[in-house]
């Protein structure tokens, strides 16, 4: 999410995610259950908005910390009043801003998402501690390219962007991985990126406050890098 005003078959040759005896992961887009870590992950952003949400009513000070260490701003310099720099150097809205959003319906859609492709992407890393830290490591990082593309597409305009699309869209190319070999990957992540490529393109003509580069960069990172994540810290 962005706001732009100054006021977010078969496999193919090359070879996909593998176990670690070598043979190639399947999993269904949709498994026979919800995995634990994607449910937890779900529950904590929803419970972070909740706390948003009571503090944007009740509490400023607190929606105040939490928006400037978690929404990701671009060309600060070029609003009326520049806000001050985020955590971290300025670099903490690029990892927290999955946990900001911009209201119910916003968590709302992207939790959902999580929940239907993110087990087949989690599965893909077996179980145990080494897998569940590969699955987060795999998730931020779709998050942070998301952000930064986002970033530098924008970085000569003022924009405001929040939310777990930059992460999510990354972990539906990794269920495609997960479920089909590259094959099953392009299936579920071209559409998605044609979709964002042309609401790009009607951002140059329309105020459109959704944060298609932030979605392109983190589908690219999962589209890129989930086999690779896969090889490193499958367990089991």
């Amino acid at each position: 999410m962005t706001g732009q005003d100054a006021d977010g078959e078969g496999r193919s040759a090359a070879p996909g995610p593998e176990a670690a005896s070598g043979g190639p992961v399947r999993a269904p887009i949709l498994g026979p259950g919800v995995s634990g870590l994607v449910l937890a992950l779900c529950a904590l952003t929803l419970a972070l908005h909740g706390i948003d949400s009571w503090a944007a009513a009740n509490s400023p000070s607190l929606h105040g910390l939490i928006m400037w260490a978690g929404t990701l701003v671009t060309a600060p310099d070029m609003l009326p009043r520049q806000p001050p720099t985020p955590p971290l150097a300025g670099f903490s809205p690029y990892v927290l801003h999955v946990f900001v959003h911009a209201g119910w319906w916003h968590v709302l859609l992207n939790m959902g998402i999580l929940l239907a492709v993110g087990s087949a992407a989690a599965a893909g890393f077996g179980r145990g501690v080494s897998a569940a830290a590969g699955f987060l490591a795999f998730y931020f990082t779709c998050a942070i390219a998301g952000a930064a593309l986002h970033a530098v597409i924008h970085v000569n305009e003022p924009t405001f962007m929040v939310g777990a699309s930059t992460a999510v869209s990354g972990v539906l190319a990794a269920a495609g991985w997960a479920g089909g070999g590259r094959a099953g990957m392009l299936r579920l992540a071209v559409p998605w990126l044609l979709v964002n490529a042309l609401i790009g393109i009607a951002g140059i003509f329309y105020s459109i406050p959704i944060a298609w580069a932030g979605h392109v960069g983190g589908l690219l990172a999962g589209m890129l890098l989930y086999p690779v994540f896969v090889r490193v810290f499958r367990q089991g």
